[in-house]
């Protein structure tokens, strides 16, 4: 493993981490009711879908929302000349990957919700396993969305430093880094 690669995936783990242990506990939480027959998991679900529509919802827009500004964050960069060392551009595509996992997820969970389930005849014998696969979707987009926000938060402690009169700058690009040469362009 490169040294590009190797940076990446120390400054990632935390971030990653934390969501894993967010959707574990949510997952946990689910499991904790324990097994239940299709007339509750038909109730759970009708009573979990306004909040699910809105978690939906809102990982949508705030997904759209982080990859709008890791737009400009990177055209304004490229307009002004400024160049960022690797690890912000590592960053950033990490969280635009995690953040197109959320919108996925979230669009897929709010076409799920619409759907009128009781009014499927076909559904009604398997209500308690839609409400695990529902339970599923929703701790993973919450885990997806707690390392999305600790990434960006990481990424904005550096950012800060950088702009500090006294911080670091060890996101702006070195010119004189042995590493950026004309065989590594894309440093």
């Amino acid at each position: 493993m490169d040294q590009r690669g190797t940076l990446a995936s120390a400054e990632l783990k935390g971030p990653l981490l934390g969501g894993v242990f967010s959707a574990v506990a949510l997952f946990g939480m689910i499991f904790a009711v324990g097994r239940i027959g299709d007339f509750e998991a038909l109730r759970i679900i009708a009573a979990a879908v306004p909040s699910t529509r809105f978690l939906a919802s809102t990982a949508i827009g705030a997904g759209v929302t982080i990859l709008a500004l890791l737009l400009t964050l990177i055209g304004l960069s490229l307009t002004l000349e400024i160049s960022f060392h690797v690890r912000l551009y590592q960053r950033a595509k990490a969280i635009t990957s995690l953040t197109v996992a959320a919108i996925v997820i979230g669009v897929a969970l709010l076409l799920a919700v619409t759907v009128p389930i009781r009014e499927v005849e076909e559904l009604s014998g398997i209500y308690d396993v839609l409400y695990y696969i529902l339970g599923v979707a929703v701790a993973t987009l919450g885990g997806l969305m707690v390392a999305i926000g600790l990434m960006i938060s990481s990424t904005l402690w550096g950012l800060i430093e950088l702009a500090h009169p006294e911080g670091s700058d060890d996101l702006l690009h070195d010119h004189t880094d042995a590493s950026h040469t004309e065989e590594n362009p894309d440093l």
